[in-house]
């Protein structure tokens, strides 16, 4: 379902890590302040999130009860629209009133006042662009894993930063790392500038990558 995701951008350094199957729940690291996918914009965001980006539909009707676009709650996420820079945070189920008054469609909604979304009276311009994923909860651990198979674009700060606190457990466990499509050592990504650059990273199984 998920296909690698192919940088437009030539500044993209693309890194690409084989790892053991045990090791991916790790790499949860790499998506836990929010993450940058390419697509197209100017659709709804169900039709980015499944239609582009392969989220089953069931699993985004049953479990992904809360939707933020760019900070404000949505409760109809056929009318909410989704352009170039958009942030989209989705979360599972939240206990309590909190979760009751921010769940999509949910009858405290009326209590969210300014916070919720409203659809723009504005038409928004289809074209290629990217958005800022960020997972809370339960669809971070699931959903995590197929979105760093597809391919994420983050800080390449992020990523040193993770293999330096890790290099050792990585290195035992014979990480496979491709850069640009040439094979180096996983110490060697600590040595490359990369001061404020962003980069494409995909994670898979061995046997998958």
């Amino acid at each position: 379902m998920f296909q690698k995701m192919e940088s437009s951008n030539s500044e993209f350094q693309l890194v690409c890590l084989k790892v053991n199957a045990r090791l991916i729940p790790r790499f949860s690291q790499l998506i836990a302040s929010g993450f940058r996918m390419n697509i197209e914009t100017g659709r709804s965001i169900r039709e980015v999130l499944c239609g582009q980006l392969g989220i089953a539909k069931d699993y985004f009707d049953n479990r992904i009860q809360t939707v933020f676009l760019d900070g404000k709650a949505v409760d109809n996420v056929d009318s909410a629209w989704v352009e170039n820079g958009s942030r989209l945070a989705l979360s599972a189920a939240m206990p309590g009133l909190v979760g009751a008054t921010f769940r999509r469609g949910g009858r405290y909604a009326s209590f969210r006042g300014s916070i919720s979304y409203s659809k723009s009276k504005n038409v928004v311009a289809g074209g290629e662009g990217s958005i800022t994923l960020k997972f809370f909860n339960m669809i971070e651990k699931e959903l995590g894993p197929m979105f760093l198979q597809k391919g994420i674009i983050i800080e390449s700060q992020r990523l040193q930063d993770f293999v330096r606190r890790n290099l050792e457990e990585l290195k035992a466990d014979g990480i496979s790392v491709d850069l640009n499509d040439a094979k180096i050592d996983v110490a060697a990504l600590l040595e490359m500038n990369w001061k404020n650059m962003d980069i494409l990273v995909t994670v898979a199984p061995e046997q998958q990558l």
